[in-house]
């Protein structure tokens, strides 16, 4: 079910509490742009399109968004051990690639203050529909609708528990500048909060496949990952491995999603909407962007270096050497990951490590979208559930179960095709420990989900960011110096102008 959005601009109030000040033309709206909630919600298509503006704000901030908040990129990518950011890449970026930025960084404050607007506009979705009387809207739209808005809060408080750890909760929405000098909470609290929204959601949803339209399977698949990620560092609440496996298993016996038979269709422009994707974030493009800052940025910041004409990209992204080192040389999903030199050419290089670049989601050759491309951003992929129910359940029993190997040898067989099951991309065997398990499950997950948001997290709650980036292999030609990680940077610091305007919050310790 294709999801076109019309923009509704609801209040955005906890984007003023981060200002660090009040402009008066910020506070006035135009008759043009604004709608009072009060007077808006009206019937179920009101509600609908209050939503719909929901899920607009989902495409700002969730993937790879062109108004430079979007958290696959900026926080699951920059920083991790996936990318090289060259010499030339804007400066922040670099910052965050050597763990050199300051509070000060203005992708710091974009990050913070765009969701809190999101949390603000579901908040008035949630108030609003909720108050609703029974002759404005009928039951089951009631339940579906909230369903949504939570899930969507969910998936916002989730980027930022982990992204800044000690945040103000808001679950109501505002509507005037009075008591905005929030405390934080702790991230125990916010991740009940979480878990709260998602698990009321579940109960409301249709369990049906691959749409921008949130489902059942699609919040469960969250959920699981918000188990995964508490069980880890550095909450450490191992009980929710158990937790986690146990959405995994449903969203996998629900038999609505599988993996697709080539890797490759995964990702191709024709087919995005395919029985892998659980939770997709939907572009349409070139020009069909809410406000300019919704714009799908995947062809662009994930494109080799070339002309867009062929399909290339800014060049302002390569890819890791170790991570291409890490394919095994008959693994399927490396050529589609990686691109030997400038688009459209991907035959292997031979002029050495420093042609490789990402290649996922390549444009149709004569494209030249530039800033605006219509990938949709896949946020969660069948082939995630599988890895994620591998590792939960082998961590939930203590041992490296049969159901841990199917899952993960699922995701094997696929990218070893029709190559020799003996010799390449081979199944994992029983015998392993849990730790050598673990690494296992790494690997897997830096060569199936790669560009594609997820590596931080992963490497957090593993305990092993910091020593993975101080001990990167360098790349002479791209290289723009050795990142200096430390235990601290796990978390992006609170941005200095939330911290100048309000008085009650804390600083991250380390910053």
């Amino acid at each position: 079910m294709q999801i076109k959005f019309k923009f509704l601009w609801l209040l955005a109030l906890p984007l003023l509490i981060t200002l660090p000040s009040c402009d008066e033309d910020l506070l006035t709206e135009s008759p043009t742009n604004f709608l009072s909630p009060v007077n808006f919600y009206r019937n179920s298509s009101d509600a609908q399109i209050a939503l719909n503006g929901l899920y607009a704000g989902q495409q700002r901030i969730q993937g790879y968004s062109g108004g430079d908040a979007g958290v696959a990129l900026l926080w699951g990518m920059h920083g991790a051990d996936e990318i090289v950011v060259p010499p030339w890449t804007p400066p922040g970026r670099r910052t965050l690639f050597l763990f050199s930025a300051t509070p000060s960084l203005d992708v710091f404050f974009n990050v913070y203050s765009r969701h809190y607007q999101e949390i603000n506009r579901a908040n008035t979705v949630i108030d609003q529909v909720t108050a609703m009387t029974e002759d404005k809207i009928n039951d089951e739209d009631r339940a579906r609708i909230l369903a949504e808005a939570k899930a969507l809060r969910g998936s916002f408080y989730f980027n930022m528990v982990r992204i800044y750890n000690r945040l103000p909760l808001v679950v109501e929405e505002r509507v005037n500048l009075e008591n905005l000098e929030f405390t934080q909470s702790e991230p125990e609290v916010i991740y009940a909060q979480i878990i709260d929204d998602l698990t009321t959601a579940i109960a409301d949803l249709e369990e049906f496949g691959a749409s921008g339209q949130l489902s059942k399977g699609a919040v469960q698949a969250l959920l699981g990952k918000v188990y995964l990620q508490m069980a880890g560092i550095p909450l450490n609440q191992t009980d929710k491995y158990a937790l986690a496996a146990e959405q995994f298993k449903d969203v996998i016996d629900s038999d609505v999603y599988s993996l697709e038979e080539d890797f490759q269709q995964v990702f191709d422009l024709d087919n995005e909407l395919n029985e892998e994707m659980v939770w997709v974030v939907e572009h349409d493009a070139p020009g069909q962007t809410i406000d300019g800052t919704q714009n799908s940025n995947l062809g662009s910041f994930m494109g080799p270096h070339g002309s867009l004409n062929d399909g290339g990209g800014w060049g302002t992204a390569w890819s890791m050497t170790d991570l291409e080192l890490a394919y095994d040389r008959d693994d399927t999903r490396r050529r589609v990951t990686i691109a030997y030199g400038n688009a459209p050419n991907v035959m292997d290089s031979v002029r050495g490590p420093n042609q490789f670049k990402p290649w996922k989601w390549q444009k149709p050759a004569g494209q030249a979208w530039g800033n605006d491309t219509p990938f949709d951003y896949a946020y969660i992929r069948y082939a995630e559930v599988l890895l994620g129910y591998a590792e939960a359940h082998a961590q939930a029993n203590g041992s490296v179960t049969t159901e841990a190997l199917d899952a993960i040898n699922q995701v094997r067989a696929r990218a070893r095709g029709d190559n020799n099951p003996e010799t390449a991309v081979v199944d994992i065997q029983p015998g392993l420990s849990i730790a050598e398990f673990i690494d296992v499950i790494d690997n897997e997950r830096y060569l199936e989900l790669a560009f594609e948001g997820h590596r931080k997290g992963d490497l957090i709650r593993w305990g092993r960011l910091v020593d993975r980036m101080n001990n990167l292999t360098p790349q002479t030609a791209v290289w723009p110096g050795l990142p200096e990680a430390e235990p601290h940077e796990i978390f992006w610091p609170i941005p200095q102008g939330v911290l100048d305007v309000n008085p009650q919050m804390e600083q991250n310790p380390g910053w």
